[in-house]
């Protein structure tokens, strides 16, 4: 198969009369392409009623269209050898195929087919909540989900954003076709659209084809439904879960991470800077704190940081699992690691942590699904799409006074802390994250087994 001959690298993004945003990503480089509908909807919006309705729905899309059967579904993208998935998170919904670029537009019909055509038909939904209700009941006797989940209580509290995105058993067993439908009349609307593409494609061919198939996409009937959302207060909070069934504890803190001001670097760039203080801090073998806790002081095998973030948010995380006996000590040698940092960078550090992003972003471009995700990603985030070249070139200007300045603030900020598995209290929580502040006992909630 011949390469097609548009140059690569830069994206292209058009917008519809109806508000939906087509965005394409050449990549001659590869002989596959992903394309992939991504909708501005996620357990965000729901409510603790309807909690789980949005990881319902991505479930039950698959399920029927008006044309075609599940079965049909499934071997129409087998018969090509694409591989088919979707995602449900907590601020956006994802249906996307992999395969081959000369197969571009028949993934996108199928892709389309699935978000706008799909009938959610009783006797299916029947069948598939119980299949969700096992992933959930999965999910909860797990300690290491149950402490992701945690977390986002501990980070946002009883706000939309700390409700789990796989929701409630009660309500997953309650939900209805015509719960489907208005979730869908609500939110799968033009105005929180995007359909995009990466990889070796044609792609004014395929412009024209999503135009074709989305301009008639409805929009939303109240239009502050679409206005961008304002970011969820953060609460920062201790939580525990005990289980007793392990012998290890499993450990989440998480701060916030922004700009000093909404105007001081573009959103690109603070989370470039994230990205380059979590891999500074604890991304790698050579890391301050995996060198520390697991090399130095024996004190857990697995311990990372990471920035975990959406559209209007982005929060760092340190993720580690210990023993009972030596979470204390974990707890304050990762405690004392993070003002250090505050304090001052590493130029060595600062330069692994640097080179480490620009390997990991050159890594993402030669991969059409990472691609289309990264890009997507910022168009919600931005309103525009990085380039590969200059991605690289403001991960190479970040300096240590960013960075050690991104640490001051997150330190200001009491920590989120989730902790599941043996031996986990609500008082020792409250200690921990004394710990960690510096200050006097926090706030700890313990949820129920």
């Amino acid at each position: 198969m011949a390469p097609h001959p548009q140059a690569g690298g830069a994206a292209a993004l058009r917008t519809l009369a109806n508000g939906v945003r087509l965005l394409a990503v050449p990549m001659p480089h590869v002989q596959s392409v992903s394309v992939g509908v991504f909708l501005r909807v996620g357990s965000r919006d729901e409510t603790p009623a309807t909690n789980g309705i949005g990881h319902v729905l991505e479930h039950m899309a698959f399920k029927g269209t008006a044309t075609r059967s599940v079965q049909a579904i499934n071997l129409d993208a087998e018969r090509l050898g694409a591989d088919v998935n979707a995602f449900t998170g907590k601020d956006a919904t994802g249906y996307f195929m992999t395969g081959l670029g000369r197969h571009a537009g028949q993934l996108l019909r199928m892709t389309a087919d699935i978000v706008l055509n799909s009938t959610f038909p009783a006797h299916e939904l029947q069948r598939e909540l119980q299949v969700i209700r096992q992933e959930a009941i999965e999910y909860d006797e797990d300690p290491q989900d149950s402490a992701d989940d945690l977390l986002d209580r501990a980070i946002w509290g009883d706000a939309p954003m700390g409700m789990p995105v796989i929701g409630t058993l009660a309500n997953i067993e309650g939900f209805s076709r015509d719960d489907l439908l208005r979730h869908v009349q609500s939110h799968y609307v033009a105005d929180k659209t995007v359909v995009a593409a990466a990889g070796n494609f044609d792609v004014a061919a395929w412009m024209a084809l999503a135009a074709e198939l989305f301009g008639a996409m409805p929009t939303a009937h109240d239009p502050s439904a679409t206005r961008p959302p304002a970011p969820a207060a953060y609460v920062g909070q201790a939580v525990v879960r005990r289980f007793t069934q392990v012998s290890q504890v499993f450990l989440n803190i998480a701060y916030p991470v922004a700009p000093a001001r909404p105007d001081a670097m573009s959103q690109q760039r603070w989370r470039l800077v994230a990205a380059v203080a979590a891999n500074l801090f604890g991304g790698g073998m050579s890391s301050p704190l995996v060198d520390t806790v697991r090399e130095k002081l024996g004190l857990a095998y697995t311990a990372e940081a990471t920035i975990d973030k959406g559209d209007v948010w982005a929060n760092f995380v340190v993720h580690a699992v210990t023993t009972p006996d030596k979470l204390d000590a974990l707890v304050a040698a990762t405690g004392e690691l993070l003002r250090a940092q505050a304090a001052a960078v590493d130029p060595v550090h600062l330069e692994r942590a640097k080179n480490q992003l620009a390997v990991a972003r050159v890594r993402a471009a030669e991969r059409t699904y990472a691609t289309m995700e990264q890009a997507v990603e910022e168009l919600q985030a931005s309103g525009s799409v990085l380039s590969l070249a200059d991605a690289l070139a403001t991960v190479d200007d970040i300096g240590a006074d960013e960075v050690r300045a991104m640490f001051q603030r997150m330190l200001a900020h009491a920590p989120a802390l989730a902790i599941t598995g043996k031996g986990a209290s609500a008082r020792s929580a409250r200690q921990l994250a004394a710990r960690l502040s510096g200050s006097g006992p926090g706030r700890t909630r313990s949820a129920a087994p």
